[in-house]
C-alpha cells in the first residue's frame, strides 16, 4: 500500500501518531532556544490536519489557523521579551485553536450512524486535542497567576514547565489522578473541576456511542456468518 493510500484511508491514525511524536519531543524541546517553534510547527501541522480531515469550510479553517497564529506568535513574544500579556493572549490562542479542532473532530465522528475505522482513531486524536487545549488552558491561568500550581517538593521551582502542565492536564482529563502538581488558587481549582467534568462526558457521551455504533455496524455481519 502506498503512503498517499494509507493516508488517505486513515487520516486520523497519522494524526494521532503526530500528536503522540509531539509529545515525545517536548521533554527535549522546551529547554532548547527553537524548541517552541518546532513545537508550534507541529502543533500547526496538527490543527491543519484536523481541520482538512473533516472537510471543514474554509471559513472556519481560517478561524482555526488564525487562532494557531495568535498562539505561536503572542508565545514567542512572550519567550522572548517576558511580557506576560503576550503569553496570556497566546496561550488563549493556542487553547482557542485546540478546543476548535477537537469540536469539529466530534462533529466528524457523529456525523453518522455508523463508526468506520478512521472515526475509531479520531475518538484517540480528539482525546489528544482535549488534553493539549486543557494544557494551554493551564499555561493560561498559570501566566495570570503565577503561583496557581505548585509542586511540593523541596526548592521546586514556582512556576511549571509545559511538560509538567501537560501532564497534569493529561491525567486530570482521563480522570486517573496520577498528578502530584496541585491547583491552589480558586481559579486553577475550577479550571480543573471543568476539565474533569469534560473528560468524564467525552468518555461517556462521546467514546460509547462511537462504540455502540461499531457494534451497530457489525452486527448484522456476525448474524450472517
Amino acid at each position: 500500500m502506498s503512503v498517499e493510500r494509507w493516508w488517505k484511508r486513515v487520516p486520523s491514525r497519522t494524526l494521532l501518531l503526530v500528536q503522540l511524536f509531539a509529545v515525545l519531543l517536548s521533554p527535549w524541546l522546551e529547554g532548547i532556544a527553537l524548541g517552541h517553534w518546532i513545537l508550534s510547527a507541529l502543533s500547526a501541522g496538527v490543527l491543519g490536519t484536523a481541520m482538512w480531515m473533516v472537510r471543514r469550510s474554509a471559513i472556519e479553517i481560517r478561524v482555526v489557523m488564525a487562532f494557531a497564529m495568535v498562539g505561536v506568535i503572542c508565545y514567542a513574544g512572550h519567550l522572548w521579551f517576558d511580557v506576560r500579556a503576550l503569553g496570556a493572549l497566546g496561550a488563549a490562542g493556542y487553547a482557542a485553536a485546540f478546543f476548535a479542532a477537537a469540536l469539529s473532530l466530534i462533529d466528524y465522528m457523529m456525523g453518522d450512524e455508523r463508526a468506520t475505522r478512521d472515526e475509531l482513531w479520531a475518538a484517540g486524536a480528539t482525546f489528544m486535542l482535549f488534553v493539549e487545549a486543557y494544557a494551554w488552558l493551564n499555561v493560561l491561568c498559570q501566566t495570570l497567576q503565577p503561583n496557581a500550581f505548585v509542586l511540593p517538593l523541596p526548592g521546586a521551582p514556582a512556576e511549571r514547565t509545559w511538560v509538567e502542565l501537560l501532564f497534569l492536564s493529561a491525567t486530570n482529563f482521563s480522570a486517573t489522578g496520577l498528578s502530584d502538581i496541585l491547583p491552589v488558587t480558586p481559579h486553577a481549582r475550577i479550571l480543573m473541576v471543568v476539565q474533569q467534568w469534560n473528560g468524564v462526558m467525552y468518555m461517556a457521551l462521546i467514546v460509547s456511542r462511537l462504540a455502540g455504533m461499531l457494534g451497530r455496524t457489525r452486527r448484522p455481519s456476525d448474524t450472517e456468518t
